[in-house]
């Protein structure tokens, strides 16, 4: 089991520098897993950490037994996020799971990690992700409802992305569109029919006829036919015929 070096022993930034040209040269000079493990608690340089978590991670279920124990003395940080995020041990959900109620400014980039478990993520932990005012929880929420968006009723759904679909920001607006555009209930196909007008935020009218026009069902053309009837002398015509040519 590696022994994690006292926070005391820092790189220098020199010696973080030449760290950094290695990891660039990945191919050629690897680093092993408890080599890594070593040298995180070594570095200040937070994109330097990232990238070392990242690599870590990315050595499998097996390097969680290296990433376990530096959770445990280095705490709550991105680095480790990322390494718990893409290693695939079933103990690093519940890692996460555990440090999310303290997050704080890390509690979005949980989320996020959380993804790959999304299946198996509680459905309250999602809808405080949704309900939050911030966007980077939204996001996080978004991703997070994706994975078990065929599994909710049409109207719970729709009820979880409405505030979501009046929010103010152009990215939560647009990926909400994605998500729903996995769904093809006439009351969703509606709600987003309803979101290609003129006067929405920037880019929202042409994701939502998009999402109509990826969904490419009978119900789904007939509602890109009749906003082309309806929006045909505005900005947005384009848009729409060139997703019924693709019918």
């Amino acid at each position: 089991m590696l022994t994690v070096v006292a926070p005391a022993e820092l790189l220098t930034p020199d010696q973080e520098l030449e760290l950094s040209k290695r990891l660039a040269q990945w191919r050629r000079q690897p680093l092993s897993p408890a080599e890594l493990a070593e040298l995180l608690p070594k570095v200040s340089d937070p994109a330097l950490a990232l990238a070392i978590g990242e690599r870590l991670g990315m050595a499998g279920p097996q390097a969680f037994e290296l990433i376990g124990p530096l959770c445990q003395q280095l705490g709550l940080q991105s680095a480790l996020i990322r390494a718990l995020s893409i290693c695939h041990h079933p103990d690093a959900k519940q890692q996460l799971l555990q440090w999310l109620p303290q997050a704080g400014e890390f509690e979005p980039e949980v989320l996020r990690a959380l993804g790959c478990w999304g299946n198996g993520i509680d459905l309250s932990i999602i809808t405080n992700a949704l309900n939050a005012p911030s966007q980077q929880h939204r996001l996080a929420g978004i991703e997070l409802l994706t994975f078990r968006c065929r599994r909710n009723a049409t109207e719970q759904l729709l009820s979880l992305c409405e505030p979501l679909l009046n929010d103010l920001r152009t990215e939560v607006v647009i990926a909400t569109l994605r998500l729903l555009q996995r769904r093809d209930e006439p009351e969703i196909l509606q709600r987003i029919a309803a979101c290609a007008t003129v006067d929405a935020l920037p880019g929202v009218a042409e994701m939502a006829i998009q999402a109509l026009g990826c969904i490419q069902s009978e119900s789904s053309r007939q509602l890109l036919e009749q906003l082309t009837q309806d929006l045909q002398q505005t900005r947005l015509k384009e848009s729409l015929q060139r997703q019924l040519k693709a019918q």
